[in-house]
């Protein structure tokens, strides 16, 4: 299983890959959805589809529904792989 801080930074990727203009800085685990500019249903699906080949696991329809922030994410993939 991967440490949570290689875990934390492939999360991170996964949003630097979906909103690729966003600046380093602007990266916030506690960030909402509604706080994105670009965080629509189609950033939506990329993050779920991203993180899902990622770690190799599967969301349900209500997890992925769920995920509203990076902090979200990171708690529905460490469901996963616990």
């Amino acid at each position: 299983m991967t440490s949570d801080g290689g875990l934390k930074e492939k999360i991170k990727d996964i949003f630097f890959e979906v909103f690729p203009n966003m600046n380093k800085n602007d990266f916030l685990w506690e960030k909402e959805q509604k706080d994105y500019e670009n965080w629509d249903s189609f950033a939506q699906l990329n993050i779920i589809t991203f993180a899902e080949a990622k770690f190799d696991i599967e969301f349900t329809l209500e997890e992925s529904l769920e995920i509203k922030s990076p902090n979200d994410l990171l708690k529905s993939v460490q469901s996963h792989l616990s």
